[in-house]
């Protein structure tokens, strides 16, 4: 039979990974809060499969009888941001299991503590959030055949919120762009695992380049758009990470 009658039907080609959307869970990561001042966090050793968050929107009945309608009738009240639940592989002497170190599953659990949890994706941009939550179970098993294992659960108490890269300008800012416009650069430099992607905040301001999510080092590369007469002195910026790098431009000529 020749190469050609033994290609794969079209119907079950693989998708493009290009176009395909999914992206692969492996590498999903948990971190506690293991030092506060400077705030660091610490990746939760051996988890397995992880569920959650599992958000909720509560709802309470409207029906009346004026309504006319014999159909029930709902209004959205309160949103419960859920829990995460995960196997935790035990190792009673790993410091984000142990109840000896403050951070610990096990300590955080036995001293009731609310404290600071980050969930980070695996997607380009490393998409982090950042929420309160407390231990809320460790049900510990010991198979024969098997590991010691502690089904966890973390109760969110409160929004989870999205966090930036930390990331430091040089120069901080350009306050001097001439009528004229024209390119122009700004190194960053970071050391968060999280990626930043520069984003102008006005429509004269354009970002060359980077154009997709950047980890750690780079320089920014953007133009300023010339300004006629009678356009007044502008200011615009390009966020960066947790940064907003500003621009002003001298009034049009």
């Amino acid at each position: 039979m020749s190469a050609q009658a033994m290609a794969i039907p079209p119907s079950i080609v693989p998708a493009d990974p290009s176009t395909d959307p999914a992206i692969a869970a492996y590498g999903t990561k948990i971190q506690v809060l293991s030092n506060a001042s400077p705030e660091e966090f610490t990746t939760i050793a051996g988890m397995g499969d992880l569920t959650g968050p599992n958000v909720t929107l509560g709802e309470i009945e409207t029906t009346s009888h004026s309504t006319g309608i014999p159909h029930k009738t709902f209004m959205p009240t309160l949103i419960d941001d859920g829990d995460l639940s995960f196997p935790c592989y035990f190792n009673p002497s790993d410091p984000t299991h142990s109840l000896y170190s403050p951070y610990g599953l096990e300590n955080l659990l036995q001293n009731r503590a609310v404290t600071k949890f980050r969930l980070i994706n695996t997607d380009p941009s490393k998409r982090t959030r950042e929420f309160r939550g407390f231990v809320k179970t460790l049900n510990e098993t010991y198979p024969v055949q098997g590991i010691c294992t502690k089904a966890t659960t973390i109760r969110i108490s409160g929004v989870p919120t999205d966090v930036a890269a930390a990331v430091t300008l040089t120069p901080a800012e350009d306050l001097a762009q001439t009528a004229a416009g024209g390119p122009a650069t700004v190194a960053v430099a970071s050391s968060s695992t999280m990626s930043w992607t520069p984003i102008s905040d006005a429509p004269w301001i354009t970002v060359t380049a980077p154009l997709t999510p950047t980890t750690g080092a780079g320089t920014v590369n953007y133009t300023v758009a010339a300004s006629v007469s009678p356009t007044p002195a502008r200011t615009g910026h390009i966020i960066v990470g947790d940064k907003s790098f500003k621009i002003t431009q001298a009034a049009g000529v």
